[in-house]
């Protein structure tokens, strides 16, 4: 322990911190999901980072720059940091709202729809597959697709569930279909 210092772990410095949009320094504040740090320009430069607290030290998280670039202005893509977890968008942000979402390789299971499914989270934080048309398609899943066809079937893809009881298994999701078989290795 420092001089009777109480085992408090150490908190960032808010002055040491810059905004690296505007160059202001960023400031602690609360809100509803915790602490975060944001900027002192405030309203003009709206910029907020992540606070990541574990037993020993307070760290901030910071964007990550990715090598891949935005197709819709051609700047660069970082991994951000937002309340439902990390995610992949353009790193100028608000200016550009492009969010890269994660594929699963399948495309589309409703007729006539040309989108993939892709990864999303819900509001509560749990994992579900949507088309990458929606609003226009409204075909979701639950469990995660795979671009294995149906061997009884001939489905275009495979769906696979983990559960405490059962183990990994793969299924069709077609009706009528009971194709299913376990992935665990005994």
């Amino acid at each position: 322990m420092k001089n009777g210092a109480a085992n408090e772990p150490e908190k960032p410095a808010p002055e040491d911190i810059q905004c690296e949009k505007c160059g202001k320094p960023m400031v602690l504040k609360r809100g509803r999901f915790g602490e975060f740090m944001a900027c002192s320009g405030y309203p003009e430069c709206r910029n907020t980072k992540k606070i990541v607290k574990s037993a020993h030290d307070i760290t901030v998280k910071q964007d990550i720059l990715l090598e891949e670039t935005c197709p819709v202005c051609n700047k660069k893509l970082a991994i951000k940091h937002g309340r439902y977890g990390e995610y992949t968008a353009c790193s100028d942000y608000p200016d550009c709202k492009y969010i890269k979402l994660k594929s699963t390789g399948v495309s589309c299971g409703k007729e006539g729809c040309s989108g993939e499914i892709v990864e999303r989270k819900s509001r509560r934080g749990k994992t579900f597959y949507g088309c990458s048309n929606y609003p226009d398609c409204d075909f979701v899943l639950w469990n995660k697709p795979v671009p294995d066809p149906c061997p009884m079937c001939e489905a275009p893809y495979t769906l696979v569930k983990t559960t405490k009881r059962s183990g990994t298994v793969r299924f069709c999701n077609t009706e009528g279909c009971e194709f299913k078989e376990s992935l665990d290795e005994a």
